[in-house]
């Protein structure tokens, strides 16, 4: 879908091009906004069609309403009467023009899609300087995600006629134009990917995925993949142990985005043992260099070093990376404690987390953003064999934790907690923010609106929360009080691995609270309500790119 700017309205067709087959539909239409108030919005861009427009509210008895439409197919163009065809109307009631919140936006920008797509070429929306900024680019990121068709595997594909929107706004708009078209181009990677089934994507494909970015994007991405061996020399058996009943391979895939510095990558020795076994993993981590003196010669040669260390340090900290890690499970049949059949066709969309952080990748390298990001995406299949994992289990994580596998199914945590020991160890993270759809308690929460944060930083959760506001993307703070700690005791490990009926989705996020260093700032988002649809139309939904790109936009005009 091509999506521009536009200053200019529709021209009208003439006779000659009606003529031709190839124009046998009327190629363009306006689209008009209109309130509850029957106020036309961007009206003084509208004068010359005022008249029709006032004359097909009357005679249709337009109220306004959100996503009311009316129809005017420019039947007085009848070549025999004249020698123009005017442009199509289509009247679309937007509501209470201060009550245009993103959900009615979206619906809004549906409406219009689906009333022209399979009739005009193109059409021009008059927007004028009735939306605000945020507005806007929530706006126009909705009308390209109604575009949106995963229906690749249809013997028979409908290609719907419209290729072209024109919003008539302002010229000051342009970058927020761009950004929601970087937005969609990442969203729509994010639900290629959750949308494909399980024999198809798995964690394999997502590494492929991955290098395909790299390869597209060389300038600005690096992809680095380590396999069962790589993760088994640096003692990853929570991840292992999800990863051991499926004859598909685990996989973690590294994505470094350098769009502001080189930042360095600190590789020990543990790190160059476990990666002798990859040729992709080789030579894939930097030292880190040791900028600190070994002898102060002086007084004032000290001091020198003192204050070069500080500036180092501080230049370190500036262009250390925001880690985005996804929960990529890319086929959860629950493992020994296998789930029920129902609807477990839609655990194919339990990857939804490394889907985002994929997407968000794509977004970044798009919008060419200034700021360094890392995308780690924690893949693998969790199915049920003679090589699974058993409830009772114990196995060490990364960090040397112990860990009680109560139930298989709560494997997404597992996954998860050595992916981030991993980034902390590895990357000295600015911010972590981990994304997966981690648990059905979630959903009981918070339905399909919200997604779930915890966090144990108030400066990570404020601009969460802002970027949420512009995005529209939503958020909701959840607690994670030390109380609710205890239910993850385990009387013969260090920790379990669920912590009773009681609070899912908070015992959850304390699980991975238990791998977050100290002074790590850190959030986790539980997407399982918001990743995807469920049932008839099940589709994965894209979320939360959009918040996550709006995070790292206003993270990079902070820096």
């Amino acid at each position: 879908m091509n999506i521009k700017l536009t200053q200019t309205l529709p021209k009208t067709h003439t006779q000659k091009i009606l003529k031709k087959e190839a124009k046998s539909k009327d190629a363009a239409c306006l689209v008009v906004l209109i309130d509850d108030k029957k106020n036309i919005l961007a009206e003084s861009v509208l004068s010359d069609y005022q008249t029709r427009i006032e004359q097909l509210i009357e005679v249709s008895h337009f109220t306004g309403k959100a996503c009311e439409t009316v129809a005017d197919y420019a039947l007085a163009g009848d070549k025999k009467t004249t020698k123009e065809n005017p442009v199509q109307l289509l009247l679309v009631g937007v509501g209470n023009v201060d009550k245009l919140r993103h959900s009615v936006l979206e619906k809004i920008a549906n409406t219009i899609y689906k009333s022209t797509q399979k009739r005009v070429n193109s059409i021009t929306v008059a927007l004028g300087d009735s939306l605000e900024e945020n507005q806007f680019s929530q706006f126009a990121l909705s009308l390209l995600a109604a575009s949106y068709r995963f229906d690749k595997y249809k013997s028979e594909q409908q290609t719907p006629v419209l290729t072209d929107i024109y919003l008539l706004a302002e010229p000051s708009l342009k970058d927020s134009l761009d950004f929601a078209q970087a937005v969609f181009t990442g969203q729509s990677l994010t639900r290629d990917v959750a949308n494909e089934p399980g024999n198809i994507c798995f964690p394999a494909y997502m590494a492929e995925q991955a290098q395909e970015l790299a390869n597209t994007y060389p300038d600005l991405l690096k992809v680095t993949v380590l396999g069962e061996d790589e993760m088994s020399a640096l003692g990853m058996n929570c991840f292992l142990s999800v990863a051991q009943g499926s004859t598909k391979e685990g996989k973690l895939v590294l994505m470094e985005y350098r769009g502001k510095s080189n930042f360095s990558v600190n590789a020990d020795a543990d790190t160059s043992k476990a990666t002798t076994n990859s040729a992709k993993v080789a030579g894939g981590l930097k030292a880190l260099a040791d900028k600190l003196p070994t002898k102060a010669a002086s007084k004032k040669a000290a001091k020198n070093a003192e204050q070069n260390s500080e500036d180092n340090a501080q230049s370190a900290h500036d262009d250390a990376p925001i880690v985005l890690v996804g929960k990529g499970v890319t086929f959860d049949s629950g493992g020994i404690s296998i789930k029920p059949g129902a609807a477990m066709d839609e655990m194919k969309f339990d990857m939804g987390g490394s889907a985002a952080v994929l997407g968000t990748l794509k977004a970044l390298c798009e919008a060419r953003l200034p700021i360094n990001v890392v995308g780690a995406l924690a893949c693998a299949e969790n199915m049920p064999s003679g090589e699974a994992t058993r409830p009772g289990d114990i196995i060490k994580a990364m960090n040397g934790k112990s860990v009680e596998i109560l139930n298989t199914d709560a494997e997404g945590r597992l996954v998860l907690c050595d992916t981030l020991c991993y980034v902390q160890k590895y990357y000295q993270p600015k911010a972590i923010i981990d994304v997966a759809t981690l648990t059905g308690a979630c959903v009981v929460a918070l339905g399909h609106v919200r997604s779930a944060v915890f966090s144990n930083d108030e400066d990570v959760l404020f601009d969460l929360e802002n970027a949420s506001n512009l995005s529209g993307d939503l958020i909701w703070h959840m607690p994670m009080d030390d109380e609710y700690q205890t239910q993850i005791d385990s009387p013969i490990a260090d920790i379990q691995n669920i912590g009773g009926k009681g609070a899912g989705a908070v015992t959850a996020a304390c699980f991975l609270s238990r791998f977050i260093e100290e002074g790590q700032a850190w959030a986790h988002l539980d997407i399982a309500g918001t990743a995807w649809i469920s049932g008839q139309d099940k589709a994965a939904t894209g979320r939360p790119v959009p918040l996550f790109m709006q995070y790292l936009k206003n993270s990079a005009n902070m820096a």
